[in-house]
């Protein structure tokens, strides 16, 4: 768009600019020897040029009744003659069924194919249109309220809060619930309330309300173009349309730029075509997420949040599949598209199944027939080591009811020796070996000797001895006897007194 500046500028540069019919009578006068002045010339044939032709218009002047007036438009598209050319026979053509046989598709030599892909790429040339325009728009918006374009994200619903508002303070006496949740309508009234812009003049916001009106204008002619596609998905993706439906086939086709373009995609990319930000206020302040076209699918959203993810892919897939099918023609009718959709329906039921309840089994018939045991001396040494001891037996054996016995080797209250009928029972004794029991027969001799060859002259003394050689034999006791000390005799233990100095006297 022309400024002020510029427009003025190009007006002095086209009255700097000779003529080249006025430079020729010139040059036969300077030929001839006549003198005459090329200034002269010039002004002299534009007096003539304006006098022939119609009269100028003033630049400034047309530039500033435009400005005044507010009827530039933004828009290129719009005036193009082309485009309203093609809008007026998609009119036409959208509310006419095709004429096709049963069990066919368009084909590149069908007469409609070419309207039908240059609608294709038409509603992508239109989304660019309107982008130019919100950018035009929040150039301009800015200076009054620069927040409103963190709030509102997408660009149709900002050009219609844009209109709404215009220049009002106060933004509690305009109704928004039909264009935003009431999340961003509360959102934009708190936030107009504290923001820093400025009122705009009426030259910049008359031009601002006209860019509203012809982005409105594109969106109209863009649903006219997606209700002809539609019209047209049964013939041109049959298998598509019945995974997806006519309508959401259609924006899907022309977002990916075709159905040839579709069929090359893998099914990731499938998930991102037509994606646009979504805000998630009051999730945080950079709450965003991303989603695509088939999210809008009634497969996706039917679906419980745990097993969105999964719907995502699966619808991703088969709608790659069904395109490569409709790519090549086949299936007609649409029943690869019909059998998908199944499969993808009897894939999210199973998914979601609860889990199969555990089943009791029973337990096996016993054998009757008596198995082999073990045996041995190592196992029966492994069978005392590891076996339980008769305290534990014993234990187990408790008798309830009955007072316990004092544990008189520990404070604490507990358990004495375990009981049996009322009574206690005494521990048996631990099971010794062969080889202890010997040692201790042996060390029970060796003491039997020992006091047998002792020197006490007791009355159990005797000669007899036990040996385990010769069993009994002979033995002197005292003749092993040590020869009594010097201070056996007075110092001994067992020592009495043997003379006295003084007789006791009798009482």
């Amino acid at each position: 768009m022309a400024t002020l500046a510029d427009s003025f500028l190009q007006d002095l540069e086209d009255l700097e600019e000779p003529d080249p019919e006025a430079e020729e009578p010139a040059a036969k006068k300077a030929k001839k020897g006549k003198k005459a002045p090329v200034e002269k010339d010039l002004s002299t044939a534009a007096l003539v040029e304006d006098e022939e032709g119609d009269e100028i218009p003033d630049a400034i002047q047309v530039f500033m009744n435009n400005e005044k007036s507010g009827s530039s438009s933004v828009s290129e598209m719009l005036k193009n003659d082309e485009f309203q050319k093609l809008m007026d026979e998609v009119r036409e053509r959208k509310d006419e069924q095709p004429a096709l046989e049963l069990g066919k598709q368009l084909s590149e030599e069908d007469t409609e194919y070419p309207l039908i892909t240059r609608c294709n790429s038409l509603v992508r040339e239109i989304d660019d249109e309107m982008m130019n325009i919100h950018r035009f728009v929040r150039d301009i918006y800015s200076k009054k309220f620069p927040e409103l374009e963190s709030i509102v994200t997408s660009p149709l619903d900002y050009l219609q809060v844009v209109q709404r508002i215009g220049n009002t303070k106060d933004l509690t006496t305009i109704d928004f619930s039909d264009i935003l949740p009431n999340t961003a309508v509360m959102a934009i009234t708190v936030t107009a309330s504290m923001t820093a812009g400025t009122q705009l003049p009426r030259q910049e916001l008359d031009k601002m309300l006209v860019g509203c009106d012809e982005a409105f204008l594109l969106n109209d002619c863009k649903r006219d173009v997606l209700l002809y596609l539609e019209s047209r998905m049964s013939g041109l993706a049959p298998n598509l349309s019945a995974l997806l439906g006519a309508a959401l086939a259609a924006k899907l086709i022309t977002a990916a730029g075709g159905l040839l373009n579709l069929a090359r995609m893998p099914a990731q990319n499938i998930i991102l075509v037509g994606s646009q930000k979504k805000s998630l206020l009051g999730m945080g302040s950079g709450a965003y997420s991303t989603q695509g076209i088939i999210f809008l699918s009634d497969l996706i959203v039917s679906t419980p949040m745990e097993f969105r993810n999964r719907a995502v892919k699966l619808v991703a897939g088969k709608c790659g599949l069904a395109a490569r099918v409709d790519s090549f023609h086949e299936s007609p009718l649409g029943q690869v598209g019909t059998q998908l959709r199944e499969k993808i329906l009897q894939s999210l039921a199973k998914a979601q199944e609860p889990p199969p309840a555990k089943q009791k089994k029973t337990l096996p018939p016993p054998e009757d027939r008596p198995r082999a045991k073990r045996g041995g001396k190592r196992h029966r040494r492994i069978k005392e080591k590891y076996g339980q001891s008769e305290f534990k037996k014993m234990m187990n054996r408790t008798k309830f009811g009955v007072d316990p016995e004092d544990n008189i080797y520990s404070e604490e209250w507990g358990l004495g020796l375990p009981y049996f009928e009322g009574k206690p029972v005494p521990l048996k004794a631990a099971k010794v070996s062969k080889e202890k029991q010997l040692q201790r027969h042996i060390q029970a001799q060796k003491r039997q000797r020992a006091a047998a060859s002792a020197g006490n002259e007791s009355g159990l003394s005797s000669s007899l001895a036990f040996t385990p050689v010769q069993g009994i034999e002979l033995a002197n006791p005292s003749a092993q006897r040590k020869a009594p000390d010097v201070g056996e005799k007075y110092f001994s233990n067992s020592a009495t007194f043997v003379n006295l100095s003084t007789p006791m006297r009798n009482p």
